[in-house]
């Protein structure tokens, strides 16, 4: 019996065929281009560009990577090189898509520590959060739009909102909580 380990691209159809220089091209484009606000253009690239996914894979598999311990688009790139090419794919693409903001962060990280008190750079820090949160709000609509999740996934996604973002419960009270509740109606739904 194979296993989606031993035929890379089983899971998501779009992957099959894809090569590693492939994986490390759109990586290292997602890294180089996605300083900060990363998600659209990992969406742009990976359904868009090089069409390896559809919306709903996508979808699926930011919901996978959310869970996963370490940053969401890191985790994706992860999932995506591994279903494409298995661990060597997974690798180049980690690799590929940490190389250019590791190095670019050593950089600011350097610069910054000579700047930072000082008032434009506190206006340029608050105009950057601003930013990635309207990008985090456009990808969620544009996802909503395109993936039709039933009403309890839409409940689960506002709990969480409201939990975390307004109530301001702790992260890891809220997820497992949420976690169960999303199995539990899975479960029951597919009853």
């Amino acid at each position: 019996m194979s296993t989606a380990v031993d035929e890379p691209g089983v899971d998501t159809p779009g992957l099959a065929g894809v090569t590693r220089g492939e994986l490390l091209r759109a990586a290292l484009k997602v890294g180089l281009l996605g300083f900060g606000g990363v998600m659209p253009l990992a969406r742009r690239v990976f359904v868009d560009e090089c069409r390896w996914l559809t919306d709903r894979e996508f979808a699926q598999l930011i919901g996978i990577s959310q869970v996963l311990p370490g940053p969401n688009v890191v985790n994706l790139a992860v999932i995506i090189g591994s279903r494409a090419q298995g661990v060597p794919g997974a690798l180049v693409t980690l690799t590929g898509i940490l190389f250019v903001p590791v190095m670019l962060l050593v950089v600011l990280a350097t610069f910054y520590a000579s700047v930072a008190q000082t008032g434009v750079v506190q206006g340029a820090l608050a105009a950057g959060s601003a930013a990635g949160a309207g990008l985090i709000l456009g990808t969620a609509t544009r996802l909503l739009v395109h993936t039709r999740p039933p009403l309890r996934g839409l409940a689960t996604g506002a709990s969480a909102f409201v939990a975390i973002g307004i109530l301001q419960w702790p992260l890891l009270l809220v997820l497992p909580a949420l976690i169960a509740l999303a199995i539990a109606w899975e479960w029951s739904a597919s009853r």
